[in-house]
């Protein structure tokens, strides 16, 4: 609509200027009384666009202060009262020729709108172009206009109609399409054919605008827009097919609505290609062109895999693709382009894509470079579609368009090249574009053809020697190769090896290695490359790695410099010293300076180091690494229970060490100030329990012990710089982790001394006691209230009762809160 009111304003200035610019005003009064058309353009519109035309040839800035100063004067007009509607009507178009300039429309949204209520026509028209100009859908002034538009859309007039029509895309939002569309599907059965087609046309763009929101208000329009597919005037045909596809894609899908609009369009392309429509329609003697390009979209709007198409809709898409080619006559290429989008779109039939293929071929062989264009936007739609369709007369049209003259046209086949490549014609795709990085000199295309060559090796190519005899020409060639295809070529290298049978990616990368190693210097790059290939063999079969390639390595690694991000040099240097002992002196004086306190960055620093450990010691280095690809591998049983500390916890429970006892985290619970509270809130979930011997219910915890003959409250702050706390089960009470109080001395007492007793951890003595308690459910109030009552209790008893428990059961149930160390 903008390029239209621009078009339509241009075009008034020209007339104007056309009348007045070598006449004094009294002549340009008569110009433009005489000018058809122009009768109801006023004076001071006239006087406006001279001096804005005035102010414009003098400077670009003179042009923006003439539309300040005239904005500010506008407001001060119509902000005065009584202002007639033909002055509001005469400021809104010089408002108009302002926003087709350029600049931004002023803000007179209110005084168009008030202007549409307005008897008069033109003023009425005007209200409705500036509305639609400087609102946006959705805008909350547009609920202004719903009452003008309803009384509009069912007044008498046909020209109060089509002016509130012509607003309704700035108007129509899901809440109010409900008060609209009743008017408007009284306007789809109006006398005016200008009224019908429009009000068809509209109610496409309220179903597009709405959609499944007001599913069942949009298909209640559909008998409506089926009985206007027989309408005398080919126009309302069209706009009432158009609408009823955007119905039918965004309200539902119905088989039998599908197959009838199908059908109606088909016959409608049958008629423009037949010459039946009027002769309005046609285009330089080419029939109907924008009606069949119109009808071939909705088909594709109609199309789904499942359709079953009718025999007419394939009759009427055959003939659309047999009109004759050639000519000067751009619509026609205009046609069959998009009648190829529909075929893609239609299911496949194999004549329809014969067709398509012909047409493909055609544009891409085809003398005229917009029309090459044509062809390869065309065979980037289809290739996913009619791939195994492609003949190679295809693939020779499409180096043509890559060796033509044409830089942009280069390209763009270019970049359709590397989107065609796939699993079956990888080899094809690669073996062109490096056939044509070495014909052309520009640098920067190059960089471009092998970053594209490193994306398609690495996600499409299966074939080892094949990738290694094209990609290492193009690595060695160069003294710095590219890092992308040097990665791509250990990505492929990297899927080999993960298959059980990769005796083929073996060979490959001994021959690229000596290739590699067939150079006097090695590019930095090209280390990492070597480093790569030696760590995939060594994880494979590290007894069959050849000494001549670690050998190699070394000595040509001492010409380079080490990087931090040279991890898999690191990994290499790891796994050749672990493996051959021998080389484990030259590997840790090439790695000393690196490793030498203050000599590189932290980071490269800190890798070396980590590597001279790890090779001091080789044959320790190599259990450890045995022992944890055992554990991950699930060779060895795992012991979850931790038996190996019970001998450490019980002997600095002997010594007067005290287990760790966390904070309580219970709702509602409140820290206290002072430094303990302060300290127990750097522990996240800690939970303790507190209970007397008698308790049946105790806290689930984990326990941190201290070292032998500490104290554990009053070093806090060491205990939580020195020693990890084990965070417990946010369940606070349970029966895990219970202790029996009755003989849990002796059981501990008697699992050390009798050898023939089964070794069990500390967490499977602790929870086998816990399985023999009572099961008596205690709420975690209950038991706080129990243990206060209880440790007063308990104090006085102790006084009067030795206490003959051991130590350790002492601090065990001290720790859990069971009891009370005297």
């Amino acid at each position: 609509m903008s390029g239209v009111l621009e078009k339509t304003l241009s075009g008034l200035v020209h007339s104007v200027f056309g009348a007045s610019s070598s006449s004094s005003g009294g002549v340009a009064r008569q110009g433009a009384a005489a000018l058809p058309g122009l009768k109801n353009v006023s004076l001071g519109l006239i006087h406006f666009v001279e001096k804005l035309q005035a102010a414009q040839r003098i400077s670009k800035q003179e042009e923006e202060h003439c539309v300040e100063r005239e904005s500010r004067e506008w407001v001060k007009l119509l902000s005065s009262p009584g202002v007639s509607g033909a002055v509001v009507a005469d400021v809104l178009c010089r408002a108009l020729v302002v926003a087709a300039r350029g600049y931004s429309l002023p803000s007179l949204h209110i005084h168009a709108i008030k202007l549409t209520q307005s008897t008069n026509i033109h003023q009425k028209k005007i209200g409705y172009l500036f509305v639609s100009q400087s609102l946006g859908p959705g805008s909350e002034l547009t609920l202004l206009l719903v009452n003008t538009i309803q009384r509009d859309l069912a007044a008498p007039n046909a020209l109060h109609v089509a002016a509130s029509l012509a607003s309704l895309p700035t108007v129509l939002t899901p809440d109010l399409t409900p008060s609209i569309i009743l008017a408007l599907t009284h306007c789809l059965a109006h006398q005016q054919v200008y009224i019908r087609r429009r009000a068809a046309a509209m109610v496409g763009v309220a179903a597009v605008r709405c959609g499944q929101e007001l599913q069942e208000l949009a298909g209640d329009q559909v008998p409506h827009l089926l009985h206007l597919l027989t309408d005398q005037d080919p126009a309302v045909a069209l706009a009432a097919v158009s609408s009823l596809a955007k119905v039918f894609k965004m309200c539902g899908e119905k088989a039998a609505l599908r197959d009838q609009l199908g059908r109606s369009a088909s016959h409608l392309l049958v008629q423009s290609l037949n010459g039946a429509l009027p002769k309005d329609y046609q285009v330089n003697a080419l029939p109907a062109p924008f009606v069949q390009i119109q009808m071939l979209r909705v088909l594709q709007q109609l199309s789904s895999k499942e359709w079953q198409v009718p025999e007419e809709v394939v009759e009427a898409v055959q003939q659309v693709l047999g009109q004759p080619w050639g000519g000067k006559e751009m619509a026609l290429y205009a046609v069959l382009l998009e009648c190829v989008f529909t075929v893609t779109a239609l299911p496949h039939h194999d004549e329809l894509t014969l067709s398509v293929l012909r047409v493909v071929l055609g544009f891409l062989k085809s003398s005229n470079v917009d029309l090459k264009y044509v062809g390869l936007k065309a065979l980037a739609n289809v290739f996913s579609v009619l791939e195994e369709a492609l003949t190679p007369g295809h693939l020779e049209a499409v180096l043509d368009c890559l060796y033509h003259s044409d830089q942009n046209l280069q390209a763009k086949t270019l970049k359709l090249l590397c989107s065609m490549a796939n699993v079956h014609n990888y080899q094809a795709v690669c073996t062109t574009l490096l056939e044509f990085s070495g014909r052309i000199k520009d640098e920067v295309t190059q960089k471009v053809i092998v970053g594209e060559l490193a994306t398609i090796i690495g996600q499409q190519c299966r074939d080892a020697a094949w990738c290694v005899g094209i990609v290492s020409p193009v690595i060695l060639a160069k003294p710095d190769p590219d890092k992308r295809l040097i990665g791509a070529l250990i990505q492929v290298m990297e899927r080999g090896f993960q298959n059980e049978s990769c005796q083929e990616f073996m060979e490959a990368s001994q021959e690229l290695l000596l290739k590699v190693f067939s150079y006097d210097s090695l590019p930095e790059t090209c280390v990492t490359l070597v480093a790569s290939v030696l760590n995939l063999h060594y994880g494979k079969e590290p007894r069959q790695v050849s000494k001549y390639f670690t050998d190699t390595f070394l000595k040509r690694l001492k010409d380079t410099s080490l990087r931090e991000s040279d991890t898999a040099v690191f990994q290499c240097l790891k796994n050749i010293g672990l493996n051959d002992e021998s080389v484990c002196p030259e590997i840790l004086s090439y790695l000393g300076p690196y490793a030498a306190s203050g000599s590189c960055d932290a980071a490269l620093q800190q890798k070396a180091s980590e590597i001279c450990r790890w090779l001091t010691n080789p044959k320790l280095s190599m259990r450890i690494i045995q022992k944890q690809e055992d554990i991950l591998n699930q060779r060895v049983p795992l012991d979850l229970t931790l038996s190996f500390l019970d001998g450490y916890v019980v002997e600095s429970l002997e010594h007067g060490a005290a287990p760790y006892k966390p904070f309580t985290d219970v709702p509602g619970h409140t820290m206290q100030d002072g430094p303990d509270a302060q300290w127990g809130s750097g522990t996240t979930a800690a939970t303790t329990s507190t209970g007397s011997e008698d308790a049946h219910s105790s806290s689930s915890v984990s326990l941190t012990f201290t070292s032998h003959g500490s104290n554990l409250l009053p070093n806090r702050g060491s205990i939580m710089s020195g020693s990890s706390l084990v965070v417990p089960s946010r369940r606070v009470w349970s029966t895990t982790g219970r202790i029996c109080q009755a003989s849990e001395g002796e059981e501990l007492n008697r699992s050390r001394c009798d050898p023939t007793a089964p070794q069990e951890g500390l967490a499977t003595t602790l929870l086998r006691a816990g399985e023999e308690e009572d099961e008596d459910e205690v709420t975690e109030g209950s038991v706080e209230l129990a243990d206060e009552a209880q440790e007063d209790q308990g104090e006085a008893e102790q006084d009067k009762t030795p206490d003959s428990r051991s130590q350790l059961t002492q601090a065990l149930l001290a720790g859990l809160g069971m009891a009370r160390i005297k």
